[in-house]
């Protein structure tokens, strides 16, 4: 499970969550305190629950074409810069700090 640190002045709550699931996956659902979202793009099943200022994400993917691929990372990308706050090249270079650490 990854953990995606949310920036500050950005609001960490369930109901921005679900807006956000909403506006870029369309359909999802609530189990056992997760949010999940199933068979969007190449994504076979995502998982996130938030907590402490974070917000945890577990995805199960499937290999498609490089269109759907594509259309899928642009999604994904799009929900987690408009929910944490950053981009993902700034997500890409504070996941690099924690390996080297």
């Amino acid at each position: 499970m990854r953990e995606y640190k949310i920036k500050r002045g950005y609001e960490a709550s369930n109901l921005r969550l679900e807006e956000l699931l909403k506006k870029y996956f369309g359909n999802f659902t609530s189990e056992n305190g997760y949010y999940i979202v199933r068979n969007f793009g190449s994504i076979e099943e995502m998982k996130l629950k938030l907590e402490n200022k974070a917000l945890f994400v577990e995805t199960k993917t499937k290999l498609l074409d490089n269109e759907t691929s594509l259309k899928t990372l642009k999604a994904y990308n799009g929900f987690l810069e408009e929910f944490t706050g950053y981009t993902a090249k700034e997500r890409q270079k504070m996941l690099r700090k924690e390996v080297e650490s």
